[in-house]
C-alpha cells in the first residue's frame, strides 16, 4: 500500500465541492473558537483541542517541552468548519482515525470518486476538524463527545485522564450512528517530535513488513531502519541525498508486547495498550505501525496502533484505550544507551 501524502501538504485543493457542515448544535457546543483545554496534576500536562477533532496537542512534564509534534500557531481560532471539502492541515498531535487506510472513503457517498479509488488520503475531514462537546471536566479528567461523521458513520467520545504521577489514560469509544452496520478499526495516531528516537520490541516469530518507495525512484528513497537487540528503530537525522527530494518508510510490526518507547532528550514516553491478536486485525494493518518521512525542510514521525476490526450494528460501540507514561531519562543519548535503559526498566 502506498503511503499517504505527507501531512504538511494541503488536502484537496482547487476542487469545487459542496460544503456539508456538521450539525449546528455540535458546532455551538464545541465552540468554533475554543482553544486548548489543559488538565494537569502538577506533574504532567495534557492539552486537548475540542474544536479540532478532540485531538491532543500538548503532552509534557510540568515545566518541560512538548513531546508531541504540533504547532501552537495552529491552536488559535478561527478554525475551519467541518465539511467534506475542508482541506487537511498539519494540526498533528494525537488523533484517532479509523482503518483500514484504503477504506477511509469506502462507507460514504459524499465523494464517490474517492470511494471508487479506494483513496487512502485525505482522512475524514469531519473527524479532523469536528467540534466536540465538553461533557465532563475536572483538574485531571476531560471527556468529550462528538457528532456522527457522515463519512464513517461513527460518533466518537474521547476520555483523557491523568491517573498517576506521570501517566495519562486516553480512551476512545466509537458508536455507530447509522441505521445500517459499519465496519472499522480504531487507529490512534500520535505524531511526536521527529528529533526523538522510537523503539518497538519485535516478536521473533512474526514477520516485520517495511513499506517504502519503489526501488529506483529518482525522487524518493527509503528511510533507513535498524534492528538491534530485538528492537526496531527508525533513527532521526537522515536527509535526502543524491538529488532525492524525500525519504520515507513505514514499519508494520507484530510486536512482542503492546509498547512503543520514545526517547526525546531527558524524557522517555511509554505508550502501552493490550496486544490485539493478528486474527482480530484488518489484514492491511498491524497492531503497531511506525512512519517516518523527511524532506529537505520537513520531517514527520508517527507512532500508531490499531484496535480490532469490528462490524458494529446500529447503536453498537467499540473502544480502544492507551496509556502514556512520562519518565525521566538520564542515560547516554545513544541507541545503546536507550536499549540498556529499556532492558533494565522492563526487567524490573
Amino acid at each position: 500500500m502506498k503511503r499517504r501524502a505527507a501531512t504538511w501538504r494541503s488536502g484537496i485543493a482547487g476542487m469545487a465541492l459542496v460544503a456539508l457542515g456538521v450539525a449546528a448544535g455540535a458546532q455551538e457546543r464545541g465552540g468554533a473558537g475554543m482553544e486548548p483545554i489543559e488538565i494537569t496534576n502538577g506533574k504532567v500536562v495534557v492539552g486537548v483541542m475540542p474544536s479540532l477533532g478532540g485531538r491532543v496537542v500538548l503532552l509534557k512534564a510540568t515545566g518541560g517541552e512538548n513531546l508531541l509534534d504540533s504547532d501552537p500557531r495552529l491552536w488559535k481560532p478561527p478554525f475551519p468548519q467541518s465539511t467534506v471539502g475542508t482541506a487537511f492541515r498539519p494540526w498533528n498531535g494525537r488523533i484517532v482515525w479509523v482503518g483500514p487506510q484504503t477504506g477511509f472513503w469506502s462507507q460514504q457517498d459524499l465523494r464517490p470518486d474517492l470511494k471508487k479509488a479506494k483513496a487512502g488520503w485525505p482522512p475524514d475531514p469531519f473527524n479532523e476538524t469536528g467540534r466536540f462537546e465538553v461533557v465532563e471536566r475536572t483538574p485531571t479528567l476531560l471527556r468529550l463527545k462528538g457528532a456522527t461523521s457522515p463519512v464513517t458513520g461513527l460518533a466518537f467520545e474521547h476520555e483523557y485522564e491523568i491517573t498517576a504521577e506521570g501517566t495519562v489514560r486516553m480512551k476512545t469509544t466509537a458508536t455507530n450512528g447509522r441505521t445500517t452496520p459499519v465496519s472499522w478499526d480504531l487507529w490512534p495516531n500520535t505524531r511526536v517530535r521527529p528529533e526523538g528516537h522510537p523503539y518497538v520490541q519485535l516478536d521473533p516469530t512474526q514477520m516485520l513488513r517495511m513499506d517504502g518507495p519503489p526501488p529506483g525512484d529518482p525522487d524518493l528513497g527509503a528511510y533507513p531502519s535498524d534492528v538491534r537487540g530485538g528492537w526496531l528503530t527508525l533513527p532521526p537525522g537522515r536527509k535526502p541525498e543524491g538529488g532525492r527530494k524525500k525519504l520515507w518508510a513505514k514499519a508494520y510490526v507484530r510486536p512482542a508486547r503492546g509498547l512503543i518507547a520514545y526517547f526525546l532528550g531527558e524524557r522517555l514516553l511509554l505508550i502501552r495498550a493490550p496486544l490485539v491478536p493478528k486474527q482480530k486485525l484488518h489484514g492491511e494493518q498491524a497492531f503497531i505501525e511506525i512512519y517516518r518521512g523527511t524532506e529537505k525542510k520537513e520531517t514527520l514521525l508517527e507512532l500508531e496502533m490499531h484496535g480490532p476490526y469490528e462490524t458494529l450494528a446500529p447503536g453498537a460501540a467499540m473502544s480502544f484505550e492507551q496509556t502514556f507514561e512520562l519518565l525521566d531519562y538520564d542515560g547516554p543519548q545513544t541507541q545503546d544507551g536507550h536499549l540498556a535503559w529499556l532492558a533494565g526498566l522492563l526487567r524490573d
